[in-house]
């Protein structure tokens, strides 16, 4: 067979593409612009930013702090965002979705140091973290990523039983030609998928028979996933039937069509990717094109002129890890066949873990190195989280870590089975596996996929980092607004003037009022924004407008206003998570001779104390509420005619407090009582707006033993040994990180995930045994 090599040449416009230049290139230079740029421009419209949550554990019980670290990097690059500003985070019940917790966490040059509390009264279950940012989550979407399932107990439960994996007949067996569609006469991969009703994967095997004569003979090999090489005949007809499970259905391969182009990996390695490209006996030679893209950047474009059959080779040096998309075009540029390849699953930010020990004794102190360099063993400076914890938390079915989530669950539709899986380098196939991935995933299912990027269309946040407050006129016919006409015509137009459009001004105070008080302008219809940095000053509590009047000028009294601050996020996340479907990993079989984690025999029964409720007679949460129910207290007065509250007779000089149980004019004959006022009736009352601020931080409790403290007989029954989610390793790739063990014997898992500046990601794991003795 005589193949032309065509290979590609750097060459730099708008991105970095790899042109080969050939007569054919030169003279369709217009074909490759516009290749180029009807993708580039598409991402523009759609979200920019994709969020990961990674917590302490897997499995918690109630009355537990659940530590997490957000990240928020940019969608497309990896690289932490700077974008927004503020992440919205809600845990779910999934039995009966509701919510039980939601709060506004600060986002820090693209992360988040956060924590929730698990209430006792939680029912024990499965709970679903989400997170959303202003430029993560789109109103126009079908599909949510950003979440991690939980799962919640009273108290952890010893677990000797292996679930036994339920049969089930196959419902879905589906074959996947590559590049879309067979051609007859043109070998190429037909591969195929099998599941269960429950979307879990079903190993085959089967046949595929040419006119009910056997042809070839095919099994699985991951996952329900496999796939053989044949050449169609579309004069003959074709059918597969299966062995095992046993079936006499026969299932259809794809259509064949009689002519046309196909496309054919012929090989993926470090340095480049080989493609076939041919077409059918008797049509006429003609220019194709060959458009490699990758999360909507296009990184390489070929064209040439083809007669029988060609091969394209792309190097991978300037293509990062990932999903690319291979597009054949022809000389109209219309697409022909498409194709997902992963490639440059080697690029990736290496973190090595060296404990001191492999073992240690009860609250002995471990010594953890960690070393980060890149995919070429270089140096790298990354931003990591690291928790510690007892076995028996870890969910050993939740597959999803960084590396699965941003490089496979966020860029295909559809739930993956098991996606750390191919990122596990003790899995010798998975570069195989993630190839059959790629060829029943389908080009289709690519959320960079060019129709998909158009069909989202213009994309519109469902949150914001900034809100909008509102300054208005309580009454414009109000008492004042009546002594306002009582002057001139013109003065009171000028008044009017005055009074409705001219900037206002707001102090803004934290709830403890420790951090003094900010100044903000109104426009001139009475708006103003409340960003980020109003959210900061209420930072584990909550920050309060309170609007500045002036005293009144030649007995012309201020009209009343009303201020208001709307925070309606958590409404909108509510009505639009209702109509997306959450993708999430499908979780691993665990298989009879997998054991689950089970407590050690030694380890120390809790008894829980019962939940302690400190009440008191007024219930506010800050000094600002105090603050303001001392001032509402004070503003009641009596007029000299007897009237509470008189709006004839505001500020007036004889005016005098009311006295408990008197009848005054104006209150309906019902004795004065100040009694007790909400938070919203005094917020009213005094005209200050109350919005929550960012969810108060809070420091990982880390035990110190010392010469002293290490013969404290008080047990220690910590499970969590250390969580840190703020690690930065030094410009060597290198950070030095000391914990203490607790009272309980067992087995500990380290888990450590990350990013780097430029978009690496990686993540990594160890162990180590905690007893009474060390062996």
């Amino acid at each position: 067979m005589n193949l032309k090599l065509h290979r590609f040449s750097k060459f730099l416009y708008l991105v970095p593409l790899f042109l080969g230049f050939s007569s054919y290139a030169q003279n369709n230079v217009v074909i490759v612009d516009s290749l180029t740029k009807q993708l580039q421009r598409l991402p523009k419209n759609n979200v920019s930013e994709s969020v990961y949550l990674q917590t302490s554990k897997g499995i918690y019980e109630t009355e537990e702090d659940v530590w997490f670290k957000g990240y928020v990097l940019d969608a497309q690059h990896f690289y932490p965002s700077a974008r927004s500003k503020t992440l919205f985070v809600q845990l779910i019940e999934d039995k009966t979705d509701q919510v039980v917790w939601e709060k506004k966490y600060e986002i820090e040059n693209g992360f988040v140091d956060g924590h929730l509390f698990l209430k006792n009264e939680l029912p024990e279950g499965i709970y679903t973290l989400s997170a959303y940012s202003a430029h993560s989550a789109d109103g126009n979407a079908k599909e949510f990523y950003a979440a991690k399932k939980l799962e919640i107990q009273k108290t952890i439960k010893r677990k000797t039983t292996v679930a036994p994996i339920q049969k089930d007949s196959i419902v879905l067996f589906t074959t996947y030609p590559e590049g879309g569609k067979l051609v007859s006469g043109i070998e190429s991969t037909l591969a195929f998928k099998a599941v269960n009703s429950k979307g879990l994967p079903v190993e085959v095997l089967g046949t595929l028979f040419e006119n009910n004569v056997p042809l070839i003979p095919f099994k699985s090999s991951h996952a329900g996933m496999g796939g053989f090489d044949f050449t169609p005949d579309v004069n003959k007809k074709y059918h597969i039937q299966l062995n095992e499970p046993a079936s006499d259905k026969m299932y259809d391969i794809a259509t064949i069509e009689p002519s046309g182009k196909a496309i054919h990996l012929l090989g993926n390695t470090k340095e480049a990717v080989f493609f076939k490209i041919a077409q059918s006996d008797g049509l006429k030679e003609e220019t194709i094109y060959l458009r490699l893209q990758m999360r909507g950047i296009v990184y390489g474009m070929a064209t040439d002129l083809l007669k029988k059959e060609l091969v394209i080779k792309i190097p991978l040096t300037d293509i990062p890890q990932g999903i690319s998309e291979v597009t054949l075009f022809d000389q109209n540029a219309v697409p022909l066949a498409e194709r997902l390849v992963y490639v440059n699953q080697d690029q990736k930010l290496a973190i090595t873990t060296e404990l001191d020990r492999s073992a240690y004794t009860v609250k002995e102190k471990v010594k953890l190195k960690i070393k980060v360099t890149d995919q070429n063993g270089q140096s790298i400076v990354a931003h990591l989280g690291l928790s510690v914890y007892d076995e028996l938390y870890q969910n050993k079915q939740d597959s999803k870590n960084i590396k699965s989530h941003y490089l496979l669950s966020t860029q295909l539709k559809g739930n993956i089975y098991d996606p750390a899986y191919y990122f596990n380098e003790q899995n010798k196939d998975r570069k195989e596996a993630l190839n059959l991935l790629m060829l029943t995933q389908g080009w289709r299912n690519y959320v960079w996929n060019e129709d998909n990027l158009k069909l989202q269309g213009n994309s519109f946040p469902i949150v914001f980092d900034e809100m909008e407050g509102k300054v208005r006129l309580k009454n414009p016919n109000d008492t004042v607004m009546k002594k306002i006409r009582n002057y001139s015509k013109g003065l009171m137009e000028a008044i009017r003037k005055t009074r409705e459009i001219r900037k206002k001004g707001i102090f803004v105070i934290s709830g403890d009022e420790s951090n003094g008080k900010n100044f903000i302008m109104t426009d001139t219809t009475g708006r103003f924004t409340v960003g980020p940095k109003e959210l900061k000053k209420g930072e584990g509590g909550n920050t309060y407008f309170q609007l500045i009047t002036r005293k009144p000028v030649n007995d012309t009294p201020e009209p009343k206003y009303l201020i208001n601050v709307m925070d309606v996020s958590f409404e909108e996340i509510n009505k639009q998570r209702k109509d997306k479907t959450i993708f999430y990993p499908i979780s691993k079989i665990v298989k009879p001779n997998e054991k689950v984690a089970a407590p050690s025999m030694d380890r120390i029964t809790i008894n829980k104390l019962k939940e302690v409720v400190i009440t008191s007679k007024k219930k506010f949460r800050d000094k600002i509420i105090g603050k303001l129910d001392s001032l509402a207290r004070l503003k009641d007065y009596v007029c000299r005619f007897n009237i509470l509250n008189c709006s004839n007779h505001i500020g007036e000089f004889d005016n005098r407090k009311p006295r408990e149980g008197q009848i005054y004019e104006g209150a309906g004959g019902i004795p004065y009582h100040y009694g007790d006022r909400t938070e919203a009736e005094l917020l009213a009352r005094i005209n200050v707006a109350k919005l929550e601020g960012y969810y108060g931080k809070k420091v990982f409790y880390e035990t110190v033993y010392d010469e002293v403290t290490i013969t404290d007989t008080a047990p220690d029954y910590r499970n969590t040994l250390f969580w840190k989610p703020d690690i930065i390793t030094n410009n060597q790739g290198e950070a030095t990180i000391d914990f203490f063990c607790s009272d309980i014997n067992s087995l500990f898992i380290g888990n450590i995930e990350g990013v780097s500046g430029n978009g690496l990601l990686g993540s990594d794991n160890f162990e180590f045994k905690v007893g009474k003795k060390v062996n």
